[in-house]
């Protein structure tokens, strides 16, 4: 390869430059005189023509021509109509390869840039990704936009109540003149608390299952891998049992075997003929679990109204709006209710007082609820880390290409265009973006798997969150606009370049160029305390719900797990409390446990059994229903293990129990908004229904947070897990339940081992399900909240770190800037603690300016916070006081560590500096 630096520097000699200048700008030329030979060697040209056809480039009149030709010749404009495109195609080529080589003379700003960039646009993809996956994308159903949840609502009693009863199915189905097709479903009609025994097969097990009509499947327009879906056949009274299996749990149970359908699976102690498998993809709604669904074989001709405990699903027919489908459920609503008969305790006047009403949803509102919410504020934060990010990486650009000025000045003198070199410096910041999305795309690839592995309780279509198209194309828009925002600063305060004669001493940038930096340095602090003020009420919020009493005590030490006891094992309701009972003497014989309960649902489990509860001493106004009351089944024990007070009168009694005594307990809240205090409450009267035997209040109890420790605790109701409610009903046995067993031990799979055993010694066959911790439960109920909180203090962490840099990098270059103007005023008298005071004034008056800024923006935008806070208002003054003085006394840090350097400037070397 020709030496051409000994050629470039004798004719550079003339302009006397500076023994560095002069070695850069050898090393372009001889650069750009190596691609032209290689471009003469490609057309045919030997070697020797090639290189004396180069070294002409730069012969002429003067240097000057010979350089502008070469600056031309490299910085191509736009080609003429009539040029080859390719022309275009080398010279982005080339300015893509000068970019590389002038990123990699300045290896930490390239590092220090690509690495911030990467951390904004990662976190901001990988937030969008979750939102995207959870909120933005469509149900995985076919046409899924015409799918809607229909339920009917007690607008008199309790509005948020949304459930469905088998009449209005039939109704629905057979007049209703908009629907395509509908179909119900339950999670804990027949089959408990959705969830049933599967033996036969290894070791028994309780798994989560689906009764629904026969219709559901191909409403949802789900069509099996295996097998057939259900037909009405399997759907009528008395058909025999059969199931379908979901793919995950046919791989698990039967290792994918093929020969699985036809089989039978013993499902609480009934034979069912496995007649297909769901695909490998199918979902319903958000049930991560889900193993088999079942036919619910509803009996037309034995239905009574009232029944509403199961959950309704439509297809709309085209063109249908919501405001339609409601305004038709309202006209069928009143011939299903008169089309069947009325139930003994339900008598039909009941559900006009209720004044009942269809709530028609679209059915992806069901499954994702509120949680887009949150997620939005937690895109904003995010986003607003992005933007700092881009205003630090825009302060480095603005600063190096600051230091560029000499070499910007001389490609304007050797020919380039401002648009020439406007394109390079964009050209630069577009490669600079494009690394950081890189990084950041990884980055986000990480971050996702870890939010999918420890995703909050509650965040829907958790398996649905990855890096999908829409994501991807969001990621190259998000570096697209990166690098918009980082090319347009730097062309717009150095397109217009500097003369050469500009290499010589300056007392400083100008004005305007000041103006930029600091302004991006005040929006960088304004956006950090608004993310910190965010991050802050979210601290104060965990703290506030930390402090709440949950109603029971030392969660950590109660472990639960749930049994379903099939009508095979024990037939008769009146054995069942002497079951429960057995297994739980044969737990609390276990060494280390304390005491043992039993109940129909635990705090925090998700159980939502209400019913309507009245009080015999009380009226209530004609076309009132009575309040819906929280209704818990516990055995004798319970209430202690738990570790809830009895505030007055006493606990239930397993005498209670077996004697079937008409006795009750109620919770505090209960007892105060009826009678004034517990102590008055005792012996008062309460049922649920006309025809319902009055049940008398032998004690009140503690209040329990049962939906989570930001909802105020429900009023609730205690029975027996053994009663008859009336001489016409027969005895009812709580079958399916859950045990709390308090030991020290709690959590540990030797305990858990232990309590198998002891439960197999009186059933072998009954398997134990949801074996947790009732801290497990505490923890999950806060997991929103403590998500939230999470993610806005990384990125209220990053925000005041790149804050913090930003505003450190400015006082920094502008210290370095003025190092000639300080020795100067040294010289002339200043003192150190002057110079100091200068520089830091300097800096925090950025500060200010950029906490006025935020703190009125926060006000504004912490409003949006409203749903996530507990304990705190948005606009708390603790917060923001607090935030503020932090986020000052970083920023003071930050200026004081480049104004204790300008403080020990030497005067007489300063004067020297250039």
């Amino acid at each position: 390869m020709p030496d051409w630096k000994p050629e470039i520097l004798r004719r550079l000699g003339p302009l006397n430059l500076a023994p560095t200048r002069e070695a850069e700008i050898a090393e372009e030329l001889a650069q750009h005189l190596e691609d032209r030979y290689q471009e003469l060697l490609g057309s045919g040209e030997s070697e020797n023509a090639a290189f004396r056809a180069a070294l002409d480039e730069l012969e002429g009149e003067n240097l000057g021509r010979g350089l502008k030709h070469i600056e031309r010749n490299f910085y191509r404009d736009p080609i003429a109509p009539g040029k080859v495109s390719g022309s275009i195609f080398e010279g982005i080529v080339q300015d893509v390869r000068y970019a590389l080589r002038m990123l990699m003379k300045s290896p930490a700003f390239a590092v220090d840039a690509i690495l911030t960039l990467g951390l904004g646009i990662g976190s901001t993809v990988a937030v969008f990704g979750v939102l995207d996956s959870v909120v933005l994308q469509p149900l995985p159903y076919r046409h899924s936009e015409q799918l809607v949840s229909i339920n009917i609502s007690p607008l008199a009693v309790d509005p948020a109540v949304a459930n469905i009863a088998p009449e209005e199915y039939f109704i629905f189905r057979e007049q209703g003149q908009i629907f395509q097709q509908i179909g119900i479903y339950s999670d804990d009609h027949i089959y408990s608390d959705g969830q049933v025994n599967v033996t036969g097969h290894a070791e028994p097990e309780r798994v989560h299952a689906l009764s629904a009509t026969y219709d559901l499947l191909t409403t949802l327009g789900t069509v099996p891998a295996l097998g057939r879906t259900f037909s009405s056949t399997d759907d009528s009274p008395g058909a025999p049992p059969t199931a379908l299996l979901t793919y995950d749990y046919w791989h698990r149970k039967f290792s994918g075997d093929v020969s699985a359908v036809g089989n039978t699976l013993v499902v609480d102690g009934q034979p069912r003929q496995i007649i297909g498998v769901l695909p490998r993809d199918f979902r319903f709604l958000d049930v991560q679990d889900l193993a088999l669904i079942l036919p619910l074989q509803l009996d037309r001709n034995k239905t009574q109204i009232g029944n509403f405990t199961f959950f309704g699903i439509a297809r709309l027919k085209a063109g249908t709006t919501l405001a339609q489908a409601t305004a038709e459920a309202a006209r069928l609503l009143p011939i299903s209710l008169s089309s069947f008969p009325e139930r003994p305790d339900l008598p039909y006047k009941i559900f006009e007082d209720a004044h009942l009403a269809p709530r028609i949803l679209p059915l992806k509102e069901r499954v994702v609820g509120n949680v887009g919410s949150f997620l939005w504020v937690i895109m904003g934060g995010v986003g607003s880390v992005l933007l700092i990010a881009c205003a630090n990486v825009a302060n480095l650009f603005l600063v190096r290409t600051e230091g560029r000025r000499h070499e910007l000045a001389l490609r304007a003198a050797l020919g380039a265009s401002r648009r020439r070199i406007a394109v390079q410096l964009f050209r630069e910041s577009i490669l600079i973006a494009l690394f950081g999305g890189a990084c950041g795309l990884v980055l986000a690839w990480f971050a996702l798997h870890l939010v999918v592995a420890f995703a909050p309780a509650g965040l829907p279509r958790v398996t649905d969150i990855g890096i999908g198209p829409p994501v991807f194309y969001f990621a190259v828009g998000v570096t697209l606009f990166t690098s918009m925002l980082l090319g347009v600063i730097p062309i717009l305060k150095h397109g217009a370049t500097a003369s050469l004669s500009e290499g010589g001493r300056v007392l400083g940038t100008t004005r305007e160029r000041r103006r930029v930096r600091s302004l991006l340095v005040t929006m960088q602090v304004a956006l950090a305390l608004v993310l910190l003020i965010c991050s802050g009420l979210m601290i104060r919020t965990f703290r506030a719900l930390a402090h709440v009493n949950p109603g029971f005590a030392r969660p950590a030490e109660l472990q639960t797990f749930r049994i379903n006891i099939p009508e095979s094992d024990v037939p008769d309701d009146a054995g069942i409390p002497r079951f429960e009972q057995q297994i739980q003497d044969r737990l609390a014989a276990i060494p280390g446990v304390t005491s043992v309960g039993f109940s129909s649902s635990v705090p925090l489990d998700g159980a939502n059994n209400v019913d309507s509860v009245s009080a015999e001493d009380h009226s209530y106004a004609q076309g009132k229903l009575p309040p819906f009351r929280r209704l818990v089944f516990i055995s004798p024990g319970y209430l202690p293990t738990l570790g809830t007070p009895i505030v007055a009168g006493r606990d239930l009694t397993w005498t209670d129990t077996y004697n079937k005594l008409p006795v009750v307990l109620v919770s505090e809240d209960f007892a105060r908004e009826y009678w004034g205090s517990p102590m008055d409450a005792l012996g008062k009267r309460i049922r649920t229904s006309s025809i319902h035997n009055w049940r008398e209040i032998v004690g009140v109890v503690g209040d329990m947070r049962d939906q989570g420790m930001d909802k105020p605790p429900r009023s609730a109701v205690y029975w027996p897990i053994l009663l008859r409610d009336s001489e016409a009903e027969p005895l009812q046995g709580v079958r399916y339940g859950t045990f709390v067993v308090r030991s020290s031990r709690a959590g540990t799979e030797s305990l858990m081992t232990e309590m198998r055993r002891a439960v197999w010694s009186v059933d072998a066959r009954l398997p134990l399900a949801n074996a947790y911790t009732l801290n497990f439960l505490y923890v999950r109920s806060l997991a929103r909240t403590s998500f939230t909180l999470v993610m806005l203090g990384i990125a209220g962490a990053m925000a005041l770190l790149l804050g913090a840099i930003g505003l450190y990098s400015v006082i920094s270059y502008s210290v370095s800037q003025r190092t000639r103007e300080i020795g100067i005023r040294m010289g002339l008298g200043a003192q150190r603690k002057d110079v100091l005071e200068m520089v830091v004034a300097q800096g925090f008056q950025l500060t200010l300016i950029g906490l006025a800024i935020g703190i009125a923006s926060a006000l504004g935008l912490t409003r949006f916070l409203s749903s996530l806070l507990y304990g705190v208002k948005p606009t708390d003054p603790l917060t923001f006081i607090g935030v503020s003085v932090l986020l000052a006394a970083v920023a003071l840090l930050a200026c004081y560590i480049p104004a204790r350097r300008a403080a020990r400037i030497d005067p007489t070397v300063a004067l020297r500096y250039e």
